[in-house]
């Protein structure tokens, strides 16, 4: 089993996820996914394991900057290019006029360049739906891709920034093994962020419980405190 770096989440899993399998993370903007994205690479890191933030979005010196708020997540500077790299990937057709589709190939050549890598995280989807000719071809590109990470990675995670759903739209929920939602819950007191477990295959768990998802300067933790 793969340690998810939230003890707790770990228990609920029954130790962890699954290995080889590729897991989305989805949620709406704040809910928390790159944190829990770079928390999950913290604890293979620490670990001993290869990690890699493939960042669609983003650049390094942002991710890094997000990292030092956390007295957790800074640490992740300590393992830099030793067992923790984050790598840029531009799509083909970025920065020009024509937009084409993204190619798998540009993922092969870039998970060729770091053969040991165990752990990794990509951000996010959505940019790869942008760059796609269309749905269907996007689907396809999207399937090929999931099984390039199970074939080479112990476990993968995968970003997607929703509105309320469980993925895209595109069916990437579908596709993946599992899926982690992140989301805010209004309360009386002051709004709280939410985990659910909606999808994990090979595994027992409880779906759909909203489990509180606390971000703080300590770093990421998941309360034994559902809300309904």
């Amino acid at each position: 089993m793969i340690k998810t770096g939230l003890p707790y989440m770990d228990k609920l899993l029954g130790g962890g996820l699954p290995e080889n399998t590729v897991i989305l993370i989805s949620g709406g903007p704040g809910t928390g996914k790159t944190l829990f994205g770079l928390n999950f690479l913290l604890e293979g890191s620490k670990g001993g394991e290869k990690c890699c933030y493939v960042s669609l979005m983003e650049n390094k010196s942002e991710l890094l900057r997000a990292c030092r708020g956390f007295s957790t997540l800074k640490k992740l500077e300590e393992y830099g290019d030793k067992s923790f790299v984050i790598q840029e990937l531009k799509l083909n057709g970025e920065g020009s006029v024509k937009h084409d589709s993204f190619n798998l190939n540009q993922f092969v050549k870039l998970f060729n360049h770091y053969p040991k890598i165990e752990r990794i995280v990509i951000d996010n989807v959505n940019k790869l739906l942008i760059y796609a000719k269309d749905k269907k071809e996007y689907r396809r590109c999207f399937s090929d891709l999931i099984r390039e990470l199970k074939k080479r990675f112990t476990c993968s995670l995968i970003l997607c920034e929703t509105d309320g759903k469980l993925d895209s739209g595109n069916g990437e929920a579908f596709e993946c093994d599992g899926i982690v939602h992140l989301s805010f819950i209004e309360m009386e007191e002051k709004p709280k962020r939410t985990l659910e477990i909606h999808k994990l295959r090979y595994s027992a768990f409880e779906p759909k419980i909203p489990h509180e998802f606390i971000i703080g300067k300590e770093g990421l933790k998941l309360s034994k405190t559902t809300l309904i």
